[in-house]
């Protein structure tokens, strides 16, 4: 029985043993971790400030992003704004210009219509200045330009005594040099350089009419005086009155 107990035994030793080849394994493993663990800390001490720094950059990033998305918003909505503001005023500049248009159009038929009324050197004048406010190649601006140059040479001769120089054929049927005198646009008055022949004109049915007058004298002179060749003076001088010319105001 002892001898059994003997031999026996190492057979409980070597079951004694696994425990501790356990333990040392557990030991060693443990100690792999601890090394790895002291390598994750060295590596995350080493690489800590690069990956703070990328942070930080990536932070700094996403704000200059966010920003200039909020910028890029603010300008789009500023772009939309000014977008709508100027389509308010293109509409508004085209009802203006069809307003001006209309007002272009009866303004320039209004001057037609005066046209055959006017003292025959302003008339003579407008012959070809008219025809640029129905010029379908001049623009809305160039028209306006025209027809506030027109109404200008209007008040002007309307707003005056103009002496003109021009050649008239006469009774006689003679062509003759005429001096005439025009009170405004209203009335008007010529004579010949031996006063043979005077009239007074003004506007009528069918336009401006010169009618044989008596007063060759006093015509000449108040064309006198205008060409400073005599002293003024007063001069009396008879006419008619007349209507307002058709179209003027």
């Amino acid at each position: 029985m002892l001898l059994l107990a003997v031999v026996a035994a190492p057979s409980g030793a070597q079951q004694t043993a696994d425990p501790i080849r356990q333990v040392d394994a557990l030991t060693q493993q443990w100690t792999s971790l601890e090394h790895q663990k002291d390598q994750l800390r060295s590596e995350w001490r080493t690489q800590k400030p690069v990956l703070e720094q990328q942070l930080t950059l990536l932070e700094r990033e996403i704000k200059e992003l966010s920003t200039l998305i909020e910028t890029a918003a603010q300008q789009q909505g500023d772009v939309e704004q000014q977008r709508l503001k100027m389509l308010e005023e293109q509409t508004r500049l085209e009802e203006e210009a069809a307003a001006l248009e209309v007002s272009l159009a009866q303004a320039s038929a209004n001057l037609h219509s005066l046209h055959r009324d006017l003292p025959p050197p302003l008339s003579k004048a407008w012959d070809d200045e008219l025809a640029r406010l129905d010029n379908p190649l001049e623009t809305v601006t160039e028209r306006f330009q025209k027809l506030l140059e027109l109404l200008g040479q209007l008040d002007d001769f309307d707003a005056k005594l103009t002496l003109n120089e021009a050649v008239m054929t006469l009774d006689d049927g003679s062509d003759h040099v005429v001096k005439q005198v025009y009170l405004g646009l209203s009335h008007g008055w010529y004579v010949t350089a031996d006063q043979r022949f005077a009239a007074a004109g003004m506007p009528g049915p069918d336009g401006w009419a010169w009618t044989p007058v008596t007063d060759a004298a006093a015509i000449a002179k108040i064309v006198g005086i205008l060409e400073q060749r005599v002293d003024p003076d007063f001069v009396s001088i008879g006419f008619k009155l007349s209507q307002p010319l058709a179209g003027a105001n």
